[in-house]
């Protein structure tokens, strides 16, 4: 299969896993940074170019990968599928609903499949829950926290910017286990420039999930991913702590009144995964779990969580935990009367 890679930035990472697979016979990359090219063709077997008509007009590409800015994304996979050709796209799939569902349009216009990079799908402790919430071998879940902290490395993740550039993939998290949430409640502390602490509530009938994402976490803290899950049979909690010198802990862990079990860590590269599912769904025509529909609910959840968000003043972190707490309650309360 012969791939096109737009962006010399991440989509420099996805070139290098490609390079790795004998499905990938041909690897094309695209940019506007000339000596970014130079060094990625240096390093690995493959073509370069500015040009994106090169793209366009190359019959032999089956797959784009768009590893662009979000605002490029609707217009870049829209050329790609009209031009004949499959799209993966890096998350989020857009900033807006009305971009994600052009995307969609067109993919289905030109009879080609528009994928999403939902890896967390692929990461080993989130599809060890998924796992147990789908077979009900604890029983119904009932409580479901998610978090993901991180110190200021990543840019602008202020209260516009966090939803769609760091919670996304935890948002996605919880719509695939849950499906679509009956309310969705949510606050934030603006606690620097470009730093903040959001905190939502999504409401089921069964279950009330809280994702917390941060980016206001000192230099020295780790980036921190984690979720506990509360069954009526027991609860699975799992923690992963990543250092800027490269050291990690991370624990997955099943409690149930008879026991405390650890959970062995499969060594999988979720991003890598992705990937090779991507081409073997096109090889294939088998449905995706990384399909566009799928990253639209997702999507969904994140902007509604965004205007929750712009509807209220930012409050200190305990102002906002009892916010959620009393709206929970309120909700269950309504539900029940």
């Amino acid at each position: 299969m012969k791939i096109a890679v737009l962006g010399a930035g991440f989509g420099a990472y996805h070139a290098e896993l490609y390079a790795k697979m004998e499905e990938a016979e041909h690897i094309i990359v695209w940019g506007r940074n000339q000596e970014k090219l130079r060094q990625l063709k240096e390093k690995l077997p493959v073509r370069i170019t500015t040009d994106l008509e090169e793209i366009w007009n190359d019959d032999s590409i089956e797959l784009v990968d768009v590893c662009l800015p979000n605002h490029l994304h609707r217009e870049t996979a829209v050329k790609a599928l009209r031009a004949g050709k499959h799209v993966f796209i890096e998350t989020p799939v857009a900033e807006s609903l009305e971009d994600a569902e052009a995307i969609l349009k067109t993919a289905r216009e030109y009879n080609r499949r528009a994928f999403v990079d939902l890896f967390l799908r692929f990461e080993y402790p989130y599809e060890y829950l998924y796992r147990i919430v789908k077979d009900n071998e604890l029983g119904t879940l009932r409580d479901l926290q998610v978090k993901r902290k991180t110190p200021p490395w990543w840019g602008n993740l202020d209260t516009d910017h966090i939803g769609l550039n760091l919670m996304i993939h935890d948002m996605d998290f919880v719509t695939r286990l849950l499906g679509e949430a009956d309310g969705i409640f949510a606050d934030h502390t603006d606690v620097r420039e470009h730093q903040s602490i959001v905190t939502t509530c999504l409401k089921y009938k069964d279950c009330l999930a809280l994702v917390q994402g941060a980016s206001a976490m000192p230099q020295a803290y780790p980036f921190c991913v984690g979720f506990e899950a509360v069954f009526e049979r027991g609860v699975i909690r799992y923690y992963e702590d990543g250092y800027s010198d490269g050291l990690t802990d991370t624990k997955l862990e099943l409690f149930c009144d008879e026991k405390r079990e650890e959970i062995p860590l499969q060594q999988t590269n979720c991003y890598d995964n992705a990937l090779r599912h991507v081409l073997q769904c096109i090889k294939d025509g088998q449905p995706s779990c990384l399909d566009i529909t799928e990253a639209i609910i997702s999507l969904r959840a994140v902007l509604n969580m965004n205007r929750e968000l712009a509807e209220q003043p930012s409050h200190n972190y305990f102002d906002t935990k009892r916010r959620l707490c009393k709206n929970g309650m309120d909700s269950n309360t309504a539900e029940s009367d």
